[in-house]
């Protein structure tokens, strides 16, 4: 190889590492902001899930004491009632809870979410400038809005959610020309930057090593040629060991997420062209935090390799797949019908059963069980498989709020 040869590689290489690291970079920055802003959905979500709750149940009573005193704002004949034994309680209703979970939170992690309106009852709960922007936007039809933005000279990623009214918000929200289906302002979740921020920053400050590792060996491979092609060539098949292993879930030896997303999008498209039920299930270890808080996170994580390691032994067709979809929960994915997938699971519920592993802090039994949500769906082309995933998910959720270590199908699907 000529000097001028090697010279101009040398520089086209630089370059194409250089242009790889500028795009890998913006993407990454992207991608904190994705995490960000998901983050504070689901966060949102949660909230508007526990108002529900609340709502539901018509308020909730709690003593009085110095922190929570009756809300004046609450205009209702038994807001404060005394027990038989005499003891205060004052009702608490979805906004009140909603301001003192936000309290709560502040302090613990900086997470920041305000409940508010175009024109609220409290004054507490006036919107700044930039919640005023996104309530407007959800008057004009807007979903959801989202932006990065400062509140008292500090960072945030900023997303905010609207109130809709629902038929028990009924009761409190009962004033003339409000109905079901209004906005009833909204929620504002705010991320600190600085918790996003200082993973962007060891993501790039990685990313830049790695590049700069990277041109550093192409260009010894360019200066020593045959030899840094050989060399080239084991680094070649050490790469590929490794990334075989990035598809495992290095605790229970099971696929991960990643190949979890593979395996899925490939079954799916094969159950679409040949119009075959596709079945899902979702497993959840029972209690299993209350299991890490007595026993310690080493017990913990002994306990998901056993679990793991009985769920794996009924798994050996090519098109069925059992992973760790995350912390306790494991998915199922098996080319076969309700009632075979309804069976199977019910041979996996007794087999973590049966393996008569001690919970001491189970509230059902004296034994670490498992609850499963079942979902079936023939693939079409107007169906996705997230609809697959969000039944099973649905499942799931009876199955836990149903007594735990059961099995429960989704029941909104259509009969095969």
């Amino acid at each position: 190889m000529k000097a001028t040869s090697f010279l101009m590689f040398s520089v086209v290489w630089l370059m194409l590492i250089g242009l790889s690291y500028y795009y890998q970079a913006e993407d990454d920055k992207k991608f904190g902001q994705k995490i960000a802003y998901k983050q504070a959905e689901m966060f949102f979500q949660h909230i508007v899930l526990m108002r529900k709750w609340n709502s539901e149940h018509g308020g909730v009573y709690v003593p009085i004491t110095e922190r929570t005193q009756p809300n004046p704002y609450l205009k209702t004949p038994a807001r404060d009632i005394i027990t038989s034994e005499g003891q205060k309680l004052t009702l608490i209703n979805p906004a009140l809870m909603t301001r003192q979970l936000a309290e709560m939170e502040r302090g613990d992690s900086g997470i920041r979410f305000h409940i508010t309106s175009l024109e609220p009852i409290r004054p507490d709960n006036q919107a700044d400038d930039w919640e005023i922007t996104a309530l407007q936007a959800f008057n004009q039809g807007q979903k959801t809005y989202q932006e990065v933005s400062d509140i008292g000279g500090q960072r945030f990623y900023r997303y905010m959610g609207p109130l809709i009214l629902e038929e028990p918000c009924m009761k409190c929200h009962d004033a003339p020309g409000n109905k079901v289906g209004d906005i009833r302002g909204g929620i504002s979740v705010s991320i600190p930057s600085a918790t996003i921020d200082d993973i962007i920053f060891l993501r790039l400050q990685w990313l830049r090593q790695s590049h700069l590792l990277i041109s550093a060996i192409g260009l010894m491979a360019l200066l020593l040629a045959y030899w840094a092609q050989v060399r080239l060539s084991k680094r070649l098949t050490k790469a590929r060991s490794h990334l075989q292993l990035a598809y495992l879930d290095a605790l229970t030896l099971l696929p991960n997420r990643r190949y979890y997303d593979a395996f899925v999008r490939r079954e799916w498209k094969r159950a679409t062209r040949h119009h075959y039920p596709l079945s899902m299930v979702m497993i959840d270890i029972d209690f299993f935090k209350a299991y890490n808080d007595n026993l310690g996170h080493v017990e913990g994580d002994q306990c998901l390799r056993q679990v793991a390691r009985t769920l794996r032994h009924y798994f050996r067709r090519s098109g069925d797949l059992i992973a760790r979809y995350g912390g306790e929960e494991f998915c199922v994915v098996a080319a076969c019908d309700s009632m075979q997938i309804m069976q199977l699971a019910e041979i996996l519920r007794m087999a973590v059963e049966g393996m008569k592993l001690p919970h001491p802090d189970s509230k059902i039994s004296q034994y670490v069980t498992i609850s499963l949500g079942v979902a079936t769906l023939i693939p079409r082309e107007n169906v996705e498989f997230g609809d697959l995933l969000l039944h099973a998910d649905r499942a799931l959720y009876d199955a836990k709020h149903s007594g735990r270590n059961r099995v429960e199908k989704y029941q909104g699907q259509a009969a095969e």
